[in-house]
């Protein structure tokens, strides 16, 4: 018996720290992508110069745009509300992995301590049980 309780202590609590840890990280990638794109505005100026307009450049808008989609579907998906979604969506655009990573943050302190990391990824807890999230039959 006591084992039993020791390893559901121990499983519970990797999994306040593994949620904790990711809402660490995606608060610091946030902030990271924020100090990034005001550095870059206040030393280099506008980015929707000619001169930036290069192959390279537009590869990577490309997959900007990509990306962009994907988690835009994601967040339609996740939101209850179509007006939250939309507003979401406008922001995600608009400044990328910056709300990006607030929006992952945001949802992760959704979480209580006992949910594992994994219910970020889907619109409400009802409609994923452990077992069937899990993989586990």
């Amino acid at each position: 018996m006591t084992n039993l309780m020791f390893h559901m202590n121990e499983t519970e609590q990797r999994t306040k720290c593994s949620l904790l840890i990711a809402r660490i990280l995606s608060l610091a990638l946030s902030s990271l992508m924020l100090g990034i794109l005001i550095y870059t505005l206040v030393t280099d100026g506008s980015p929707f110069r000619r001169d930036v307009f290069t192959p390279r450049m537009t590869a990577a808008v490309i997959d900007f745009i990509v990306n962009a989609i994907a988690v835009s579907v994601w967040v339609a998906y996740k939101e209850s509300s179509w007006l939250t979604a939309t507003i979401l969506i406008i922001l995600l655009n608009l400044c990328g992995s910056t709300v990006t990573c607030a929006y992952i943050a945001l949802q992760l302190f959704r979480l209580s301590s006992q949910d594992p990391v994994y219910f970020v990824l889907f619109s409400n807890r009802n409609s994923c049980n452990n077992n069937a999230c899990a993989g586990e039959s």
